[in-house]
């Protein structure tokens, strides 16, 4: 901090000053020697090697993803202006928002979160500030594949029509800008609502009223389905759902930036009209995210704390008195999950994702079953879903308070056995609201796969929680409860998790089609029992051990976990 300390402080002498002069790009400069430096520090440890290799894999991993899907949206952007088809561009423009704001939400694990409130004891101005926050907004994995999405559309529409650049440049870029700040602006205003104990509330609210209504969509499809077969069988007209539809996103940034796109093909001159629209959009956007970073940039606190002139001494009882050590940790780690909405978030949304998950192809066809035969298993295996960050890092939430760990006569064997319990109960839980909502849009599963399922999680649970205690002591960070994405560290520990889940679900579908398919159920039942001792084996092993781990990686530990 003494480096970026001398380059902030340089020149300030109290004048005011913007976020491109001189004093302002020297700060820049500052932060990104810092970075750097941090970098080379951190290259020279195992563990900072894996996880800029995590990171690099990532990257290369969604780009990859981003690249297939930027060459299939140039395809279908050549297709449609080359066809004349224009009232189909649309349908180039919404999977890119849902792709750019709903990404995010999905791979937070992969997003390093960089806090800049040490930056507010030097003369950093609030353009600076925002400055740095876009800056590092523009290197996350959800921008980068939109856009690559945006590069593919824009070359399949300047191979139809090269005189139209200028016009569908301006169309796309405009439209990248409102995607980026509505993306940034929907994770700083969620960081905060998720803080609080009444927003999230209002939050779970919300989100009780989403999963009544997903149950509808896929009913709405089918009807509309077959509304618009019957219309344009009989009248050769659309519906009019899908009409009013139609004109309604024609007002929404996708469909503005498609008829500014459309304008642009055809010469028209009402391209500046629609493209101002989605100017107003990006600047609406900017605002909101403006007032939510003043906010931070003065030193808002997310946290729950009541203000010192109306805080009192409070002696609350215990909802665990008497239960000794291991109660102690599971109403901590209770009263954890209770005040972070970033996790409660994290619990909610393999529900939801069950209840979006259409109930066509129930029964299968020609012998193959349907998705509702593997509906139980898709559950149970999704369920592990969100308590990934609670598993896999399970010492993150206490931050400085590993300390008290090392200082209290409680062997970590303990602890790690405490905090595996309430793993445990929360897994219970999620699957049985998952399984709840697979029964409901699926029906009841065959027995036989209940059965297989039931011998597959006494190999999955044992197993996932033995890894995540390794890796909560070679592979902690200080997490951070209040934020959707994670703090240093995060992405070598949520890839190294991501594929001990893989590994595992691997395991288990290896035996259903080596065994299952040619009829050994009762074989298949013996190996998932036998796996499943393996996994309890290990996680006894892994218990045994904990104390040597932790005494030996103590030092390492607490500098992860308190910095």
């Amino acid at each position: 901090m003494v480096g970026i300390g001398a380059g902030i402080d340089a020149g300030a002498g109290g004048k005011t000053y913007g976020a491109f002069s001189a004093l302002a790009r020297q700060q820049y400069a500052a932060v990104a020697a810092v970075r750097m430096q941090m970098l080379r520090h951190g290259l020279k440890t195992k563990r900072g090697n894996f996880e800029l290799g995590a990171r690099i894999f990532s990257m290369v991993f969604f780009g990859g993803i981003a690249a297939l899907m930027g060459v299939g949206l140039g395809f279908g952007a050549y297709s449609i202006a080359n066809s004349h088809h224009l009232a189909f561009l649309p349908a180039l423009f919404w999977p890119v928002f849902v792709v750019w704001q709903f990404l995010p939400l999905m791979l937070a694990s992969f997003q390093e979160h960089t806090d800049f409130s040490a930056l507010r004891r030097f003369p950093l101005s609030f353009g600076s500030w925002v400055m740095l926050t876009l800056t590092y907004g523009l290197i996350d994995i959800a921008t980068i594949m939109g856009v690559i999405c945006l590069y593919g559309i824009w070359i399949g529409l300047i191979v139809a029509k090269p005189s139209a650049v200028l016009g569908i440049t301006l169309a796309l870029a405009l439209y990248a800008a409102f995607n980026f700040l509505f993306s940034r602006m929907i994770f700083a205003w969620l960081d905060r609502w998720l803080a609080q104990r009444k927003t999230r509330e209002i939050m779970g609210g919300v989100f009780l009223f989403l999963m009544l209504a997903l149950q509808m969509v896929n009913p709405a499809i089918q009807h509309f389905s077959k509304e618009g077969h019957g219309h344009a069988v009989n009248h050769g007209a659309m519906p009019a759902s899908v009409t009013v539809l139609a004109h309604v996103q024609a007002f929404l940034p996708p469909g503005m930036t498609a008829m500014a796109a459309e304008s642009a093909l055809r010469g028209s001159v009402g391209q500046l009209t629609q493209a101002g629209g989605v100017a107003l959009y990006a600047a609406l956007a900017g605002l909101v995210l403006g007032v939510r970073l003043k906010a931070e940039y003065r030193g808002e606190s997310l946290g729950e704390s009541a203000r010192r002139e109306d805080r009192k001494v409070q002696v609350r009882s215990g909802w665990l008195n008497g239960a000794g050590p291991i109660g102690a940790i599971v109403e901590k780690e209770l009263r954890y999950l209770m005040r972070s909405g970033v996790l409660l978030y994290g619990l909610a949304a393999p529900p939801i994702l069950m209840m979006v998950i259409g109930s066509g192809g129930r029964h299968g066809q020609g012998g193959i079953p349907g998705i509702g035969h593997f509906a139980l298993p898709f559950a149970a295996a999704y369920s592990f879903l969100g308590l990934t960050r609670l598993i896999a890092n399970s010492l993150g939430g206490d931050g400085g308070g590993i300390q008290l760990y090392f200082l209290a006569p409680v062997s970590f064997r303990t602890i790690f056995a405490a905090k595996n319990l309430v793993h445990t109960v929360l897994f219970a839980v999620e699957l049985a609201l998952v399984t709840a909502v697979a029964v409901f849009r699926f029906g009841p599963p065959p027995l036989q796969m209940i059965v297989l399922t039931a011998c597959w999680l006494l190999f999955a649970l044992p197993t996932q929680l033995a890894a995540g205690n390794l890796m909560s002591l070679l592979m902690g960070y200080r997490m951070t409860l209040t934020r959707m994405s994670r703090e240093q560290g995060a992405a070598g520990n949520g890839l190294l998790s991501m594929a001990i889940q893989l590994g595992i679900i691997g395991l288990g579908a290896g035996v259903y089609f080596l065994f299952v398919v040619h009829g050994q159920v009762l074989l298949a039942e013996l190996s998932l029992l036998l796996l499943g001792a393996g996994g309890l084996f290990f996680w006894f092993q892994v218990a045994e051990r904990v104390d040597g781990i932790a005494l030996r990686k103590r030092e390492e530990l607490i500098s992860d976990l308190v910095r």
